[in-house]
């Protein structure tokens, strides 16, 4: 049958669908379709391709959806290995259904791009017509989207399945998809991948609420004792006062069908008595703790179903610090700049999350000095490897971000070596000057970055590794994606938070760093200026930024005369 002929039939079924006569195609299709004419106005005509947001309006959706990305991260890599043998691409959107995060295969980049399976990408259903990511966010449920349920012809080779995430507030905050290009005609084939998406998003969402609520009670739920400790169907955790406190989407629909309620309407079971829902004593909750037997574990419902729980109690901190408290190696880099504050404040949210980070600035404004206080600042501690992708030879780069095996190539270590990249493993990778990586490695820094593992060069298996990336450059990476000088896809993948560094001729703070460098070339004794001196040194420009500040005072350090820095100490261009 030709593709014209496909076509028409496609639309015919879709007016047929429309005028109310009956379709082969599950009711949430249908429902779907009828949105797409009636609330949308879309054509079923028109061939849509794929819309793409631009890199700053993506930016945008990303660093909204930072929580997000922090919490689906671990989830989406482990689906990943367990499917992307089979040709799946995973997709995770934000609640608008803007792509901001993606795993693939680079293989066939660009067929993705073209299909929309690709960050940026965005499949709201007011957008994209019927599909797994729009027609997830409208309903609310999971689905799978297949060939041709599919309301824009354009999307018809694809088989989207989708999941809500919700997140401990009962709010939907985003949707896992995981799809292919091309499948079998059947819908049914489609069926445990449904099942396997579903899994994963239960086990982000108990994540979620078991890292966001430690000083509660966690109660993990299922109707069967069995798989309790290994997939409990749902969660909730439970304040010190008794009120439920956080729920992942299951218990809110388990709640919702107890108390005979729609758990479509939000009925905003947080603050809620446990009891409203529990026939149970909340006080009675502590003896829940290490039971074994499913009759110790057991507790009933107010309508009367029994569910077995498996409890956490909760993790006492000696403090409870505010989640805008900045770390000290954090407010180290700055001594009062306005730019710098925000900087560290923005940092301070994210330094814990396994988040990539970009530094943005120009040559010589700090950036490996904030890479390491991000580094320092983090809870978790690990080596700092910081490694200038400029500064390597072209020839040696490879074996030394790998590594290599014993007697892998000629002049090769006969113990091998390992490389810079499995150096840095358990702590930070700091990927200085990215952009001048040759793109032959950005292929493999990708491959490494998503799998969690790095093959050295002559090596027959992967080790794996697991490191918190920090990029800089001073190149516009952007502009270098646009110009096919640098992969988007590594770009996408290291893209998380961007943090702007202002240049030293920006900073209110100009006279804490002078101090501070002072203290740093001149360690015995402190350099002394002049009154002449300080004036010059706050009223030049600094285009080297910090970088020429610390060359001009080591200057001024080998040329002064006695204690104080005079103005004939300073080269000619600073003291005017």
């Amino acid at each position: 049958m030709n593709q014209t002929r496909v076509f028409e039939q496609h639309v015919q079924e879709i007016v047929d669908a429309a005028e109310g006569k009956a379709v082969a195609r599950d009711s949430g299709v249908v429902q779907s379709w009828l949105r797409c004419i009636q609330d949308h106005n879309l054509d079923p005509e028109h061939k849509g391709e794929a819309r793409i947001l631009p890199e700053a309006a993506l930016r945008q959706h990303q660093q909204e959806a930072e929580d997000l990305l922090s919490i689906a991260r671990f989830g989406m890599e482990d689906l990943y290995r367990r499917v992307n043998s089979m040709g799946y691409v995973l997709l995770l959107t934000d609640a608008k259904g803007v792509t901001v995060d993606f795993i693939g295969d680079e293989k066939v980049d660009r067929e993705l791009q073209r299909a929309g399976l690709y960050i940026g990408s965005e499949w709201s259903e007011g957008n994209a017509g019927t599909c797994g990511v729009g027609a997830c966010l409208t309903t609310g449920e999971a689905m799978t989207i297949h060939q041709t349920d599919h309301f824009d012809m354009a999307h018809t080779p694809l088989s989207c399945t989708a999941a809500p995430i919700y997140n401990v507030d009962g709010s939907l905050i985003g949707v896992l998809d995981v799809s292919l290009l091309m499948s079998p005609t059947e819908k049914y084939s489609q069926a445990l991948t449904l099942e396997v998406v579903k899994s994963c998003v239960r086990r982000i969402e108990l994540a979620n609420l078991m890292n966001s609520r430690k000083t509660d009670w966690i109660l993990r739920l299922n109707t069967t004792s069995e798989f309790l400790g290994v997939d409990p169907s749902c969660a909730v955790s439970v304040a010190s006062d008794g009120t439920i406190s956080g729920l992942t989407h299951g218990a809110h629909r388990l709640f919702a069908k107890t108390l005979g309620q729609d758990w479509k309407k939000r009925q905003g079971f947080i603050g809620k008595p446990f009891e409203d829902v529990f026939d149970f004593d909340f006080n009675d909750i502590p003896r829940l703790v290490g039971a074994e037997t499913p009759g110790e574990q057991a507790l009933e419902m107010s309508d009367e179903q029994i569910m077995f729980a498996d409890v956490r109690a909760p993790i006492k901190s000696e403090s409870v610090v505010s989640k805008l408290t900045v770390p000290d190696a954090l407010t180290r880099i700055h001594g009062g700049d306005s730019k710098m504050q925000l900087l560290a404040g923005k940092a301070a949210r994210i330094v814990d999350k396994q988040i990539s980070i970009i530094l943005e600035g120009e040559t010589g404004v700090g950036k490996e000095f904030v890479a390491k206080a991000l580094h320092e600042a983090r809870k978790k501690k690990g080596p700092f490897v910081a490694i200038n992708c400029a500064a390597l030879p072209e020839a040696l780069i490879e074996s030394e971000l790998f590594g290599y095996a014993p007697n892998s190539f000629t002049g090769a270590h006969a113990k091998g070596k390992k490389g810079l990249i499995e150096q840095a493993n358990g702590g930070t990778l700091f990927l200085d000057e990215i952009g001048d990586m040759p793109l032959a490695l950005q292929a493999r820094l990708l491959r490494v970055l998503a799998e969690k593992e790095v093959m050295a060069v002559g090596a027959a298996k992967p080790v794996p590794i697991d490191v918190r990336v920090v990029s800089a450059s001073h190149r516009n990476l952007k502009a270098l994606v646009d110009a096919g000088q640098f992969r988007q896809d590594l770009f996408y993948r290291l893209n998380g938070v961007v943090l702007q560094i202002p240049a030293l001729r920006e900073r209110e703070d100009k006279p804490w760093v002078i101090d501070q460098i002072a203290r740093i070339v001149s360690q015995d004794a402190p350099l002394r200026f002049s009154k002449e001196v300080e004036e010059a040194l706050l009223n030049y420009d600094w285009p080297g930024n910090i970088r020429e500040m610390i060359t001009v005072l080591e200057v001024c350090l080998a040329l002064r005369d006695n204690d104080t820095v005079e103005l004939a100490d300073l080269p000619e261009q600073i003291a005017g």
